[in-house]
């Protein structure tokens, strides 16, 4: 019945096919008017054997093919039989004698390993819970030469330090391919390289070197691939990557299976079927996750900047409600609170103009995209070895930065409604802690703006996976605290003139 409804399909059938039978082909076939008579005679014979069906298509048909077979519901399985292929090159790679493998990851691991066989899927865990040790912990498996694909420069040295930790790897055998950071010499003997989606899917000119290393790349063939933050690949420039590279088996990483632009579902053809996720609030009881508070503070505007909010639009309205006083004064505040309290604090904001205000006036360090890498290594080395409690930064901290000692998130600033970069932020928080098991996340919002909407829908996730946000309509008595920021008027309609003179701001 399945092999019917593929074959009798208009899409497929107009695909040459092939019947490989006790180790021969068979015969040739093709079907642009669906299944014949004569042909199903022939499958009938066939059907108390074992056969096998190829569709011969060029590569570059193969996602038309696996999108038309999940439409189908007939959806293609992709497994690799590693034990038996000695055409990729076998590694020697082991995890540390001190690695300990999770309950939760040993069972996401037994979905991707079946019958000796390794299955290409997407694993789903909350940040903070090692997604990374389930990553190497696959390579150890298959132990054949793995590529692994990051969004950032900053998690590609993170997951080379995570291999070189939890792994018996040669430093010699792991090699990164980052921006002026790589050489022949040494990419001859990598057996496992880890590099980011956009160095590979960079269609402009490049230099002589790095032509030559991702051709490198390209030519290989690859026992593994893993995608980390694989909700990114659905985009049209990161698809091209699984284009690019020749792999035996695709693992997908990431924390929240989620897109606002209704692409996610391309994943299960793209890379595989979600092979295992896990619940967090079940991963906080078993304590492998710290306690999450999460509140959510309504801040009004003063009067001047909420008539300058009614007859503005675009994206002055977006500065106004981010840089709203009231809401630079309630940041303020609870930056000394869990200062006090020896917390480390994180304040997101998407907007760059809002998050280097605060950060200025505030006078602490901030990171936002323009940052270079030294810079940016600099900073987050700063605030991982105590030398400063709070760090300001934008987006980019969304995903894929290791920072295990914050447990407070102020978010002033966010992109719309995105579910997914709710979660993704509050994941920054969630790695237990010695000093403190419960970790803090406030959601700053301007009251009576459309900021009030799209608070309630970046919540739908964290609330379907059992989070409860409180709500604060006002901070009492924080109006009678003199030192806070922007406490005078004078300082209130300076900062307004700033924000309306500055028509040009890019958020």
């Amino acid at each position: 019945k399945i092999l019917s409804t593929i074959l009798n399909d208009k899409k497929i059938g107009f695909f040459p096919l092939s019947i490989i039978f006790r180790g021969r082909f068979l015969k040739n076939f093709s079907f642009p008017n669906g299944l014949e008579k004569k042909n199903y005679d022939l499958f009938s014979k066939l059907r108390k054997s074992n056969f096998i069906i190829s569709i011969n298509s060029e590569k570059k048909n193969i996602e038309l093919i696996k999108r038309r077979c999940v439409e189908l519901d007939c959806p293609m399985l992709e497994e690799y039989d590693f034990l038996n292929d000695f055409y990729v090159s076998t590694i020697k790679i082991d995890l540390h004698p001190s690695t300990k493998v999770r309950i939760y990851q040993e069972k996401a691991l037994s979905k991707m390993f079946t019958k000796g066989r390794a299955r290409s899927g997407v694993i789903v865990l909350p940040c903070g819970s090692g997604k990374t040790i389930v990553g190497i912990s696959s390579t150890s498996i298959l132990k054949k030469t793995s590529l692994i694909v990051c969004n950032s420069t900053v998690s590609v040295e993170q997951w080379k330090k995570q291999f070189l930790k939890w792994s018996t790897v040669s430093k010699k055998k792991i090699k990164s391919f980052i921006a002026g950071e790589f050489s022949i010499a040494n990419y001859s003997l990598a057996e496992i390289v880890i590099t980011t989606y956009s160095m590979i899917s960079f269609g402009g000119q490049r230099a002589k070197l790095s032509a030559s290393f991702l051709g490198e790349i390209k030519t290989r063939e690859w026992g593994l691939v893993i995608l980390d933050e694989v909700h990114v690949v659905p985009a049209n420039i990161f698809r091209k990557v699984l284009g690019i590279i020749k792999t035996q088996c695709k693992l997908g990483l990431t924390a929240t299976l989620l897109r606002e632009d209704r692409k996610v579902g391309d994943i299960g053809f793209l890379i595989g079927p979600k092979l295992y996720e896990a619940n967090w609030l079940d991963l906080e009881k078993l304590g492998f996750l710290a306690m999450a508070c999460c509140t959510e503070i309504f801040c009004p505007m003063p009067p001047e900047f909420y008539d300058c909010y009614l007859n503005e639009s675009g994206s002055i309205r977006q500065i106004l409600c981010a840089l709203n006083p009231n809401k630079a004064r309630v940041c303020d505040f609870l930056i000394r609170y869990h200062e006090n309290r020896g917390d480390r604090v994180l304040v997101f904001s998407d907007n760059v103009f809002a998050l280097r205000s605060y950060a200025t006036k505030m006078t602490r360090a901030f990171i936002y995209g323009a940052t270079g890498s030294l810079e940016r290594m600099r900073i987050l080395k700063k605030f991982q070895e105590y030398e400063g409690q709070t760090l300001f930064i934008s987006r980019i901290g969304d995903t894929s930065i290791d920072l295990p000692e914050a447990n407070v998130i102020l978010q002033i600033s966010s992109h719309y409604g995105s579910r997914r970069q709710e979660a993704q932020r509050l994941g920054r928080i969630l790695r237990p802690k010695f000093r403190s098991s419960k970790a803090f996340f406030y959601s700053l919002v301007s009251s009576q703006t459309e900021e009030m909407f799209y608070a309630s829908k970046r919540q739908q996730f964290l609330v379907s996976q059992g989070y409860d946000f409180k709500t604060i309509v006002n901070l009492w008595g924080i109006e009678n605290i003199s030192d806070l920021v922007f406490s005078s008027k004078e300082e209130k309609i300076q900062l307004l003139s700033q924000i309306l003179s500055n028509q040009t701001i890019k958020i």
